[in-house]
C-alpha cells in the first residue's frame, strides 16, 4: 500500500515499535496481527498460501486496473509506431 511504518501504526493504532516487531520478529498480540490482517484486507490485500510459502497479492481497483491496461496498450501502440516496414 506504500505506507511507511508511522502510517501504518497510525492506522492500527499501535507503536510503531509493534509494526517493526511485527515485521521482523513476528512477536505481537494476536489481536494486533488481526488489525492488521483486516486493515490489509479491507485495502485490497489478498493473503495467499501455497507451497512456496505465505505471501500478499494486492488486488487494483478497477480505475488502477483499467489505467495500468490503458498505459501498457499505449506503450504497445508507440513500439509498433517505431518498427520499421521491411516491405519497402
Amino acid at each position: 500500500m506504500g505506507w511507511s511504518i508511522k502510517q501504518l501504526s497510525r492506522q492500527v493504532r499501535v507503536n510503531e515499535s509493534t509494526i517493526s516487531d511485527f515485521e521482523n520478529k513476528d512477536r505481537v498480540r494476536l489481536e494486533t496481527k488481526n488489525r492488521i490482517r483486516s486493515l490489509f484486507v479491507t485495502n485490497g490485500i489478498e493473503f495467499i498460501e501455497d507451497d512456496s510459502g505465505i505471501g500478499l497479492k494486492r488486488r487494483l481497483k478497477l480505475d488502477e486496473y483499467l489505467s495500468r491496461n490503458e498505459e501498457r496498450a499505449s506503450r504497445h501502440r508507440f513500439m509498433e509506431s517505431l518498427s520499421i516496414d521491411a516491405t519497402g
